[in-house]
């Protein structure tokens, strides 16, 4: 395998490279049989060693709390930590300081805030990615609403246009879309789920719960649902960085590709993604970066998903052509919800 880093980061970020995934529609693409060891046993991005052991110890003045219900943020109540199987479970984490002072230092000027997620699953890493405050309001609160696997009428965070939702493995959002897949891979009987809101080695906010249960399919039934209550408002990701040269080298592959009808194309990472022969300090034998791409189907629907392109590292030091490596899974969206 190969293993990457993004060239502007300030710490190095290593991740591990996945396997091209098939196309599939986003309410088929539920497969336990190739997929679920994976998303339980691996996150989006390996966190430093000191991520790894912080403990909930260090999350004074802060906490997650959880319910079957969704939660009231002036007064919570009828909180729960056991869960069975097949329940709803929302989500609510307390701060005794606005989210502009906790992550963003006080900065006034801030135009968007990455609040960085953890779930663990029996205390190994199931999931890190970034949630995105985009508006004043949300920064300056001292709660922070998290939906987990809500009933589609009363998914309310996730729809919230205040908030952007970042994609990892499998090119699932953070959030329901990524919570209840991995719910849905676990196997019967109890587990311990863990969440904690941990930058740069320290935890900032934590909170666990147990479910137990004999069937946990019931949850990709569930996701199958709230993905399509979330197509009413959903969008693309926001451009990362500006490149027009490098763009229409991109339209170019995709429509060599067998692509038709292109809509949209924006590039989605804010710079390339270096490749390693193995670790963060082996040879870099390539780079890599990714697109959003929005399109009309034959069905005359429109759709989007996250295209990756890579060019290998020559001899000479300089990079080679840039090829098409990675199409992910093509999900819905309505046409007027393309250029939000």
């Amino acid at each position: 395998m190969i293993a990457t880093k993004r060239c502007w980061y300030a710490k190095t970020l290593t991740l591990i490279c996945v396997a091209a995934a098939s196309a599939l529609p986003a309410m088929a693409q539920f497969d336990p049989a190739k997929e679920a060891k994976k998303a339980i046993k691996q996150g989006q991005d390996k966190l430093t060693d000191k991520q790894k052991d912080s403990k909930p110890a260090a999350t004074a003045g802060a906490k997650i709390v959880f319910s079957v219900a969704p939660i009231d943020t002036a007064k919570p109540a009828n909180l729960a930590t056991t869960f069975k199987a097949g329940d709803n479970i929302y989500a609510l984490v307390q701060s005794d300081k606005t989210w502009r002072d906790l992550l963003g230092k006080g900065k006034a000027e801030l135009r968007e805030l990455e609040v960085p997620f953890v779930m663990l699953v029996d205390g190994e890493r199931a999931d890190f990615q970034y949630i995105t405050i985009k508006k004043p309001e949300p920064m300056d609160a001292k709660h922070f609403v998290l939906d987990i696997a809500p009933e589609p009428g009363k998914m309310v965070a996730y729809k919230d246009p205040a908030f952007s939702y970042a994609e990892g493995k499998g090119n699932r959002k953070i959030g329901p879309d990524q919570y209840t897949y991995i719910l849905a891979a676990l196997k019967p009987g109890k587990h311990k789920i863990e969440y904690q809101i941990a930058s740069y080695g320290d935890v900032l906010a934590a909170g666990e719960f147990t479910i137990d249960g004999g069937d946990y399919k019931p949850y990709s039934a569930l996701r199958d649902k709230l993905l399509a209550e979330a197509l009413n408002v959903g969008t693309m990701p926001p451009a990362g960085m500006t490149n027009i040269q490098l763009q229409a080298e991109m339209m170019k592959l995709l429509q060599n590709a067998g692509w038709k009808n292109i809509r949209k194309l924006v590039i989605k990472d804010k710079d390339w993604w270096l490749d390693h022969a193995s670790d963060g300090e082996s040879p870099i034998v390539g780079r890599h970066i990714a697109a959003a791409v929005a399109a009309k189907a034959e069905d005359g629907k429109f759709f989007w998903c996250i295209c990756t392109f890579q060019q290998p590292k020559l001899a000479d030091g300089s990079f080679g052509a840039l090829e098409l490596s990675q199409t992910g899974e093509k999900k819905p969206i309505l046409e007027e919800n393309i250029d939000k």
